[in-house]
């Protein structure tokens, strides 16, 4: 490989990237028949109301003025220079990009890092110039962290978030909380502190304590009693849990309640993601001051008890959760479920309704489906009209989306500019609107945007935008060969890639699918096929189609653990049986990666919906996730 000067470089990337932006602006890409979205399938039980525009802002749009698109790759190519500029402390070189590449992703970027070194740099005026010329919807959490230090902001939500938060936050953010500890709520200021110590983040331990007027080191007052717990709750003390326990057992006479309860729910939550539920749930349920617990820990909390089908401990972990975290769809559905099980149904309908108006999610549809209903697919706004779409593709934010995105062919790094410039160049826009710029981008096969805004809806729902399906000739053909659901292999797609053909992870797994090399190479010596197909679009959906099936038929030919094995591996699934059958939802969530729990309840859900799009007959989610069996 020719290696040459960045200077060098930046200009040929700029100079290419432009002659290839240039011809693929000359045609816009028409999908094929294959790539139209489905029309819903005629839905039997449909209660979902039609929406005209004329109940909601209509279709709104004022095009933005277009701009050189030389000069945008040229921007584009001094990106990375002028953000390592900031960062290093430099004023003049993003000031000088500012002054005429501002009002786009880029600009934005710049800026917010420009703003966080002015921040670290106490450059509080020239700070104060620079932050109101930010969007609001633009500014990043830690330079608003900033700006509430130096008073442009007095956002008492936002000190909140921090003061809960028990991790590492941002160098600004932890500024703030320090800044604001005394007079804010002292028991959650002590309580972050623990959280510190726990993840290991003993110099912001010590900066908070010392804030709060009584050192970890002191040896006398409360920082040192949080000190005892060090011995408990870091991170090298967990990796001997009982030993842990048995300490906080010999310790709990010098520790208040509120200290004790902390460290069992750090306990009990370190026990449940290894899978010793009942341990864990033994742990959790010693604590006296449940107000204490984390968000993770209330979570593992459930989920021991869930684990365990102990639904009268459900109930009681959930009641105790905070207002926020007990309206999450997860914690509605499983108190709702919590109080069928303990005969008290009539408490558990209003749960259930208020968790369908979370979204499209996976307890929603499942808490809908408790309510007698099923998923509903049918449009409730009409298709964008063509006039509208010009609209938004005569838009000058739209066009430096859609040319990064027709430039960057295998460039990731151009790809990810485009995607941030699309969710710059629809921010703001009204549900109808944003629906129509959905359609543009769909039209261009900027699949991946095309569902992120068409998602981003609420109240007006288009679910051919939400759940395209493209490339459907191939899809149905090497599902059919691999006897595997149809819905099942789109759900798969649409959350592996959002449908983006050369997709490649940061560990290396590739395409639509997401199939890894090594992976591959063994499917290709399976069915005959060579590993360099991997990285062709029929050859990538023939290889994950395959594996998908043996996957399946591997893990006693279970959908829900085969979703869970695609993502994390079949040992791991697996692993993750209970020693009886367990429900498939259940099974899903308590899943020990958040990653892959995430993954499971996503892919299942898509699935639902795409069987609804599909005319199949499998529209109930619950009926999908079934029971896992036990593990033998």
């Amino acid at each position: 490989m020719i290696h040459l000067p960045n200077k060098v470089s930046y200009l040929l990337t700029a100079a290419a990237l432009a002659f290839v932006a240039a011809c693929a602006s000359e045609r816009v890409p028409t999908p094929t028949k294959t790539e139209q979205p489905l029309k819903p399938a005629n839905q039997a039980n449909n209660n979902q109301k039609t929406i005209s525009n004329s109940t909601l802002d209509g279709f709104a749009w004022n095009p933005r003025p277009a701009e050189d698109f030389n000069k945008t790759m040229s921007d584009y190519a001094r990106l990375d220079s002028v953000l390592a500029a900031a960062r290093a402390g430099d004023d003049f070189i993003p000031s000088q990009f500012l002054a005429t590449q501002s009002n786009s992703a880029m600009g934005e970027s710049v800026r917010n890092e420009w703003l966080k070194s002015l921040g670290v740099r106490q450059q509080v005026d020239l700070f104060k110039q620079q932050y109101t010329m930010l969007p609001v919807g633009g500014r990043l959490k830690e330079v608003r962290c900033y700006a509430m230090l130096f008073g442009l902001e007095n956002d008492a939500a936002l000190l909140q978030e921090h003061l809960l938060e028990t991790g590492k936050v941002s160098a600004g953010c932890t500024r703030l909380v320090e800044s604001r500890a005394v007079g804010a709520d002292n028991q959650l200021a002590w309580r972050r502190v623990r959280g510190l110590i726990s993840n290991n983040q003993i110099t912001d331990a010590r900066n908070l304590a010392a804030v709060l007027g009584s050192p970890l080191d002191g040896g006398v007052g409360q920082g040192a009693q949080e000190n005892l717990l060090r011995d408990v709750i870091s991170p090298s003390a967990q990796k001997s849990p009982a030993l842990a326990a048995s300490r906080l057992q010999s310790i709990s006479g010098s520790l208040n309640d509120q200290q004790t309860s902390f460290a069992w729910g750090v306990l009990g939550m370190g026990q449940a993601r290894d899978g010793h539920f009942a341990v864990a749930l033994s742990y959790f349920k010693q604590a006296k001051d449940r107000s204490q617990f984390s968000k993770e820990q209330f979570e593992w909390f459930v989920r021991s008890a869930l684990r365990l089908q102990r639904w009268e401990d459900v109930a009681s972990a959930i009641e105790a959760m905070p207002a926020y975290l007990k309206a999450d769809s997860a914690w509605l559905y499983w108190l709702g479920r919590a109080y069928q099980m303990t005969g008290k149904a009539a408490q558990a309908q209003p749960l259930f309704q208020q968790a369908t108006q979370t979204g499209r999610n996976f307890y929603a549809l499942l808490a809908l489906e408790e309510l007698g209903q099923r998923v509903n697919t049918k449009n409730n706004v009409a298709n964008a009209t063509q006039n509208d779409i010009n609209v938004i593709q005569r838009d000058g934010a739209i066009q430096r989306a859609l040319n990064f995105y027709r430039a960057s062919a295998d460039n990731w790094s151009l790809r990810k500019q485009a995607q941030a410039e699309w969710r710059y160049a629809t921010r703001g826009m009204n549900e109808v609107t944003s629906l129509t710029a959905a359609q543009v981008a769909y039209n261009n096969q900027f699949y991946e945007m095309a569902i992120n805004t068409a998602d981003n809806t609420s109240q007006v729902l288009n679910y051919n935008l939400r759940y395209i399906s493209p490339f459907r000739d191939l899809v149905t053909q090497y599902s059919g060969q691999a006897g595997v659901d149809t819905a099942w292999v789109y759900g798969l797609i649409r959350q592996e890639s959002r449908f983006m053909m050369g997709a490649k992870s940061s560990v290396g797994a590739h395409g639509l699918m997401q199939v890894m090399p090594a992976t591959a190479q063994g499917i290709a010596r399976q069915i005959g096929m060579s590993p360099s197909e991997l990285y062709t679009m029929e050859g990538n959906i023939r290889m994950g189609t395959w594996y998908m099936g043996d996957t399946k038929r591997n893990l006693q030919n279970n959908e829900v653990m085969a979703t869970a094995g695609y993502n994390a591996g079949p040992s791991r699934a697996r692993k993750w049986q209970a020693d009886t059958e367990l429900e498939g939802a259940i099974y899903a969530e308590t899943i020990p990666f958040t990653e892959t729990r995430d993954y499971v309840k996503k892919v299942m859900t898509n699935a639902t919906y795409y069987a609804s799009l599909l005319n199949e007959p499998y529209t109930s989610l619950k009926q999908r996730m079934g029971t896992v069996p036990a593990r033998y």
